[in-house]
């Protein structure tokens, strides 16, 4: 599996390339050559061409959308048989089999592998199939970006809400604009959460089924929106060991002070509780560690490492241990919550990849120190070496 490090770097050099090209250097790669991945994520991230973009913005038509045109190609065979499905697009060096893996990671109840009839059952009423290759004359008729090259097929349901998502609301990944009439819910929403998070995870992208009325319609998430981090383990690390860990990578880190119950607290638990005794030590059962951010950005805000014991386990871990799982969150808050809006510049995502370089470094030491399972915000496992390459 490719490293979280080595597509962000891949993504960088198409950034770098791209900018070479526009400044009419001689040697750029050509607008339109699909990026380039290792194998097994040993192949010079440089490799990655300019005609694919990494940042969250789709290479055809407008922000969080392919394009629309009333020239668009005629249908061929395969794009006539598609239109009607939401698609799962991955380029040349992804296979089945890594999107099949990412989906036990959310479903371990499922096996990774399709049956007898290539398909994948996700729930009662949903379905995966191995899909087709796309040659060009398919993803012209599709209007899907230039790198697509196999189309995973997602049947599912179509749950709509009865009203538009407000004025007010904006998804990352631009669903509120995909859905002008009705955002999915119940089981379609699911599903394309599932599909989002694949597609994010494996920088690739997701083409909604055609609809009356709408434009063709591209989803192509940001892969860097989510930083955040979750540790499972079944050992507490107390506050000061923690923090030890925190300071190799933050030295100024420090963990957020305790609320002291006042007297009247005290009286009102006495009178609840007789056997109760305020003079006996304090129990954690749970602690914050603060890092801030001010030497990244004014607005990068700060770093909170959350320990807790999980009152929820994702399925993953619950599967491989039924012991009380203590969760260690390391969340990003920046100044302006502005993380999870849409079309992010320059340089807001040149901070944030500063911030996720840290919040990898400190995750990897509290994996390690806890001797934990770690995932990432879309709930895949991710590894203390991964986080540290």
């Amino acid at each position: 599996m490719i490293t979280r490090r080595e597509l962000r770097l891949q993504r960088e050099a198409a950034e770098r390339a791209a900018r070479e090209q526009a400044a009419g250097a001689p040697g750029a790669p050509a607008s339109g050559a699909p990026g380039a991945r290792a194998a097994g994520g040993s192949a010079a991230p440089e490799a990655a061409s300019a005609g694919r973009r990494r940042t969250g913005m789709p290479s055809t038509g407008r922000p969080g959308y392919g394009a629309h045109s009333a020239s668009a190609p005629n249908d061929t065979p395969t794009s006539a048989d598609l239109r009607g499905f939401h698609l799962l697009l991955l380029d040349a060096d992804v296979e089945v089999s890594d999107v099949l893996a990412l989906i036990h990671n959310k479903l371990p109840d499922l096996q990774p592998r399709l049956d007898e009839h290539g398909q994948m059952r996700l729930s009662r009423h949903s379905r995966l199939s191995a899909g087709v290759d796309l040659d060009p004359a398919d993803a012209a008729a599709l209007e899907v970006p230039d790198w697509a090259r196999h189309a995973i097929v997602l049947d599912c349901p179509r749950d709509r809400q009865p009203a538009p998502p407000p004025e007010w609301f904006a998804d990352a990944d631009g669903l509120h604009e995909a859905f002008p009439a009705g955002m999915p819910e119940r089981e379609e929403e699911r599903m394309l959460s599932l599909m989002l998070s694949v597609a994010s995870r494996l920088h690739t992208g997701v083409r909604l089924a055609d609809e009356p009325e709408l434009p063709t319609r591209v989803i192509i998430p940001d892969p860097d929106a989510k930083v955040d981090l979750y540790l499972y383990s079944p050992y507490w690390l107390e506050p000061k060991v923690a923090l030890d860990f925190v300071r190799r990578h933050a030295p100024h880190a420090f963990q957020q002070a305790l609320p002291t119950p006042d007297e009247d607290v005290l009286a009102q638990a006495s009178i609840d509780d007789p056997l109760f005794d305020p003079s006996a030590p304090v129990i954690l059962d749970g602690y914050a560690l603060l890092v801030p951010l001010g030497e990244i950005a004014e607005s990068a805000g700060s770093l909170e490492i959350r320990v807790m014991e999980a009152e929820w386990v994702p399925p993953i871990i619950a599967a491989h241990s039924d012991a009380p799982q203590i969760e260690y969150h390391v969340h990003w808050m920046d100044t302006e919550s502005r993380r999870y809006q849409p079309n992010q510049g320059r340089r807001f995502r040149r901070m944030r990849g500063e911030v996720a370089r840290l919040t990898d470094a400190i995750a990897a030491e509290l994996l390690v120190g806890c001797n934990g399972v770690g995932l990432d915000e879309n709930g895949f496992l991710v590894t203390s070496r991964q986080l540290r390459e």
